[in-house]
């Protein structure tokens, strides 16, 4: 563990293992804690984590506002104080969009870019009707009771289970033996709701730029997930024109299963090791 101060701000990292580097972005209700079961799995790598600016125990200068282009420019700083370069990254969910940006606007520093199921909901019709919706919940809550960001995530669990039902179990709670998770998911819900949820999710990729990028971008889904995440990986795939990788038994919170996820980073990571 260590402090990094890149960009103006100082931001929790840590660096396990030794071998080519992967770094892993976490997203919304999320910090490098949570990922920690999966990074412990990748031996053979070089497994970087961190707490994105504004996540506990990360500082909050200058946030939120910037962004997934100010989150991604923090990631390459950290790179870069590293000394790691052709890095494989990958975020899921609102990490997803960091982690493709880190990928377009430095092209250099990323070897290949694991994107799964990224939340730009509004690359679809459907998709952007649905966020709203759900956006409409927490807004309605923090109406009433401003700041209070846990009622505000419980309030998000709530409209989420209304809108998409029993598909949606494991945004709404971890599974039985997991509630650690929760525990820490409650402690970063500020993060979640000010900056992934009203910020983030908000964005839209450049698809003539995704198209024409020369870096390595790979779109993955869980085959557990809700059908809205899987249209956004496939259309992203599509306008990439490149394979969409399916994740068996995982849904959207890949981190509850750090076995599959360890499993399917290691297996994209080492494609061309040789």
């Amino acid at each position: 563990m260590q402090r990094c101060r890149v960009n103006g701000i100082s931001l929790h990292v840590e660096v396990r293992g030794s071998g080519p580097a992967l770094l892993i972005i976490h997203g919304g209700g999320e910090d490098a804690e949570v990922w920690r079961p999966v990074a412990e799995r990748l031996e053979g790598f070089t497994v970087v984590t961190y707490d994105r600016r504004g996540t506990l125990r990360s500082g909050r200068d200058d946030w939120p506002g910037g962004g997934s282009a100010q989150h991604a420019d923090d990631a390459a700083a950290i790179l870069r104080a590293l000394r790691f370069d052709k890095v494989v990254v990958f975020g899921s969910s609102s990490a997803g969009i960091v982690a493709l940006q880190l990928a377009l606007r430095n092209p250099t520093q990323v070897r290949r870019a694991l994107v799964f199921e990224p939340g730009l909901f509004r690359q679809l019709p459907g998709g952007a009707l649905t966020k709203a919706r759900i956006q409409d919940a927490i807004e309605g809550h923090l109406a009433a009771r401003p700041g209070d960001w846990t009622g505000a995530l419980a309030a998000f669990r709530r409209a989420v289970a209304t809108a998409m039902g029993p598909a949606a179990d494991e945004l709404v709670a971890p599974p039985p033996g997991k509630n650690w998770y929760a525990a820490r998911e409650e402690g970063n819900a500020e993060a979640f709701v000010r900056d992934d949820l009203l910020i983030l999710t908000e964005e839209r990729v450049d698809e003539a730029e995704l198209a024409a990028a020369s870096v390595d971008v790979r779109f993955s889904f869980g085959t557990e997930s809700l059908p809205v995440l899987h249209a956004i990986a496939t259309h992203l795939a599509t306008v990439r024109s490149t394979r969409l990788i399916a994740v068996e038994g995982v849904g959207h919170v890949i981190y509850y299963h750090p076995d599959a996820a360890a499993a399917y980073l290691r297996a994209q990571a080492e494609v061309d090791r040789e």
